[in-house]
């Protein structure tokens, strides 16, 4: 067999890869809206706003130090198994040793330990903290680190079925130990930060597990394997951070300006607008698994992929910004419907990033972490100062405001390092077209058809490898060779 068919009896299809992706992120919106209402219902805005913060530096110190091994780790141990069990191996070292390391640099950062208020460097860019709080932040750096680099050795392998179970098990796990706790006791914040260390814990258990039924789970470290993940991870590591502060550090300003109150009530804000997000990053995923495949065509995925996501991300914005006001208020309390209002100026940002959210994997699955990591400082500088001249006088609307200006920007210019690196054009990137819904119908309808002991799709066609072709193979016209 040859072609797009033959690569899809190979292994899962784009589009059954996409499914599976998608399916359990909106499991996964499910569990972290849960979460989220437990949260603020429970310990209300001032120990939400703490809670965001402790999650973000944890997440933000561990992406630092990871100093880009999980894309790194993703694309060598898409080579073959030998060298993938040499780099779960660096993984498992890399978030021990160096994740240890952050844990005791970060305390002394803040100023711990210490019987008062802390008084370090980092206390004055995270301030509201108390010592206790920030310990939780600083142990929880190692699990998810390894979080982030083993789920990616996961995508490496084209495991996406694992790496999105995975994803849903931490936030499961989350969920259900603040509702137990709430069930039989009385949930505070330290108990909330304790539980989710745990489930990073459990998470990494299950990530190992994941791998040595892959067959690539190791101790056996390379010297010689690391030296090239660090040399990758060092062009894509800017960029990778650019990108996670662009997403966050306007909660950090609006907690210097206004208090763990506000940040609170902005956490509930993005939290809200990150669910378009969802289909975009799942598609995203699929977009780097096939990014690193030297035999797949990238170029056309991608531009299949993109135009799906805005297709979808403005069909879900419209609803998002007539009724979320009123959600706020009715599912999160009268405290929080500022973020109702912040929701909305947010909004077109996130419909135009949703571009960003394949073609960024795209960029660096190809080899160019260095452009796309100018784009995304590029478009870091303007978040920064955007919040910096708009939140001190509009607090979380400000915030917003800037991000949609930062991501709009953003989505432009990583649309334009597309267009120049695949030759695709922007109507093929943004429009969506029939066949795309064709295709999409089909395979949801082989998925259903499976469950009913059927092979075909709607209207007789047939699900999986052969909609995949449809979509992949298609040609536009004036490309026939």
């Amino acid at each position: 067999m040859t072609g797009a068919a033959g690569r899809a009896r190979s292994g899962p299809t784009l589009l059954q890869d996409a499914l599976v992706t998608i399916v359990t992120r909106f499991g996964l919106a499910v569990l972290i809206f849960s979460t989220d209402i437990v949260l603020a219902r429970v310990l209300g805005s001032d120990a939400k706003g703490r809670f965001t913060l402790v999650l973000l530096f944890s997440q933000l110190a561990a992406l630092v130090v990871g100093w880009g091994m999980d894309s790194a780790l993703a694309v060598v141990a898409g080579r073959d198994k030998a060298t993938a069990r040499s780099g779960f191996a660096n993984a498992v070292i890399w978030s021990a040793v160096v994740g240890g390391f952050a844990v005791v640099i970060s305390g002394w950062l803040y100023g711990l330990p210490t019987d008062v208020r802390p008084r370090g460097p980092l206390s004055a860019i995270i301030p509201n903290l108390s010592a206790a709080q920030f310990t939780y932040a600083a142990l929880a750096i190692p699990g998810e680190l390894f979080f982030s680099i083993g789920l990616f050795a996961l995508l490496g392998r084209r495991r996406i079925a694992a790496y999105s179970a995975i994803r849903l098990l931490r936030r499961l796990m989350l969920l259900v130990g603040i509702v137990g706790v709430v069930l039989v006791s009385r949930l505070s914040l330290e108990r909330a930060l304790v539980i989710n260390i745990a489930s990073l814990v459990l998470t990494a258990a299950a990530i190992a597990w994941a791998a040595r039924q892959d067959g690539v789970a190791s101790v056996r470290p390379s010297a010689a394997l690391l030296q090239e993940e660090l040399r990758f991870g060092s062009g894509s590591l800017l960029g990778t951070v650019a990108e996670r502060l662009q997403f966050r550090a306007d909660a950090f300003i609006v907690n210097a300006f206004h208090g763990v109150r506000q940040t609170g009530v902005y956490s509930v804000t993005s939290g809200l607008a990150e669910t378009l997000w969802y289909i975009p990053n799942a598609l995203g995923t699929v977009m780097f698994s096939r990014a690193v495949d030297p035999h797949a065509d990238a170029g056309r995925i991608a531009a299949v992929l993109t135009r799906t996501t805005i297709a979808v991300a403005v069909v879900t914005a419209i609803p998002a910004f007539a009724l979320g006001p009123r959600l706020v208020r009715l599912v999160y309390g009268s405290a929080f419907t500022d973020a109702g209002v912040a929701l909305r100026l947010i909004l077109p940002g996130i419909v135009a990033y949703s571009v960003v959210a394949v073609l960024s994997r795209y960029i660096v699955g190809r080899g160019r972490p260095g452009v796309g990591t100018f784009v995304l400082v590029t478009g870091l500088v303007l978040n920064i100062a955007a919040n910096l001249i708009l939140v001190p006088r509009f607090g979380i609307n400000g915030a917003a405001a800037s991000s949609s200006i930062s991501y709009g920007l953003t989505a432009l210019l990583t649309l334009a390092v597309f267009r120049r690196l695949s030759g695709r054009g922007i109507a093929e990137t943004l429009i969506i077209r029939r066949s795309d819904l064709r295709a999409l119908w089909a395979t949801l309808g082989a998925g259903v058809g499976r469950l009913r002991g059927r092979r075909t799709g709607p209207f007789g066609l047939r699900g999986g490898d052969e909609a995949a072709e449809l979509v992949i193979g298609e040609r536009v016209p004036g490309e026939e060779r």
